[in-house]
């Protein structure tokens, strides 16, 4: 397997996980917590619901049938302001758009072919290579996700319920997984 076929299945697995930790994490919020803002200027889970969700469809709306030379990876009808402004949306409208925003970017980059990594997307005028484009989205999509993470197990106390291994849970884990391979 050439090294851009293995990066892109790498990319995508790795982006699938990334939105499933979110959405876990998410199933756990209850419906009054989900504009709730633990600090001045700090962003509730529904403010970065509606920003990574419109940064996914602007960026990668463009590339869903596949990469098209000339593509701008920010959509001109974004309004990047309004996504960090309550719009005081409902969980299930907040889950419809982060669905939304998320398959738009998981479908561009299920039609990304390895020679489409080397060729230039540009992102508000700056070039990048359509990797690089992917490895900023996956940063950024990976920062938001921890952050919301954050916010619904502060939000939860107690009553979370971890997304990985427990605490004191490793041995254990570790033990399983030895028995597996």
């Amino acid at each position: 397997m050439d090294l851009g076929t293995l990066y892109l299945s790498e990319v995508r697995e790795r982006l699938r996980g990334t939105k499933q930790l979110g959405d876990r994490a998410l199933a756990q919020l209850p419906e009054e917590h989900w504009h709730t803002v633990l600090a001045p200027e700090g962003n509730s889970v529904a403010v970065i619901v509606q920003h990574l969700a419109g940064n996914l469809r602007s960026r990668w709306g463009g590339l869903l049938g596949g990469y098209r030379e000339g593509v701008e990876g920010e959509s001109p009808t974004r309004d990047r302001d309004a996504e960090f402004e309550d719009a005081q949306l409902s969980p299930a409208e907040l889950i419809a758009r982060w669905d939304d925003g998320w398959q738009v970017f998981l479908d561009a980059l299920d039609h990304l072919r390895p020679d489409d990594l080397t060729q230039t997307l540009t992102i508000r005028g700056e070039a990048h290579t359509v990797l690089g484009a992917v490895e900023r989205a996956a940063l950024h999509a990976s920062g938001h996700v921890f952050q919301l993470v954050f916010l619904v197990k502060t939000l939860r106390g107690e009553e979370f319920q971890s997304l990985s291994i427990p605490r004191g849970a490793s041995a254990v884990f570790n033990a399983q997984m030895l028995r597996r391979a």
